[in-house]
């Protein structure tokens, strides 16, 4: 009996998931949907930290489900030794450019290479509030890679959000 259960469950799980893509891509129901993106480097700390690391954030924000889904890559997070491993990306806002935020959320992850990037989402539980909604869509928000080493972040990137 158990089984069989599972097999539905995963049966469900499979066509959930072809019925959320069309072409494979990711298609909203009938809701607005933006692609957010933002540019991070050491500059844009508030203060600078100095670092010679950069980052990238590209995702994709489903008004109707709640849900951002994104990408983050970085470059030279570290060089040489010891490593420092990142551990979490944090949003931040209200903020223009230059201007420091209160924390709106944190994603922890963890990653030990100096480069690389990794698929991440914000839903659920940790979905954005209505205020939050709105300083992401109004470029108010901003992230942050965070590691061991700089736990309140390392790069900034100002986010930029562009309905489609």
């Amino acid at each position: 009996m158990k089984n069989t259960i599972f097999k539905f469950l995963m049966l469900c799980t499979v066509l959930n998931l072809w019925a959320c893509t069309k072409g494979k891509e990711l298609v909203s129901i009938n809701g607005a949907t933006y692609t957010v993106t933002g540019a991070a480097d050491g500059t844009q700390m508030v203060p600078a930290t100095g670092v010679n690391a950069t980052g990238s954030f590209n995702g994709w924000y489903d008004e109707q489900v709640n849900v951002l889904t994104f990408t983050l890559s970085w470059s030279n997070i570290f060089t040489g030794t010891p490593a420092d491993p990142l551990t979490a990306v944090k949003f931040y806002g209200p903020a223009a450019p230059g201007v420091n935020g209160k924390l709106i959320k944190t994603v922890s992850f963890s990653n030990a290479n100096a480069s690389g990037s990794v698929n991440l989402g914000l839903g659920g539980y940790s979905e954005l509030s209505a205020a939050e909604k709105n300083i992401l869509l109004n470029g108010n928000c901003y992230y942050q890679l965070c590691t061991q080493k700089y736990p309140e972040g390392i790069i900034r990137g100002q986010l930029k959000s562009v309905m489609n």
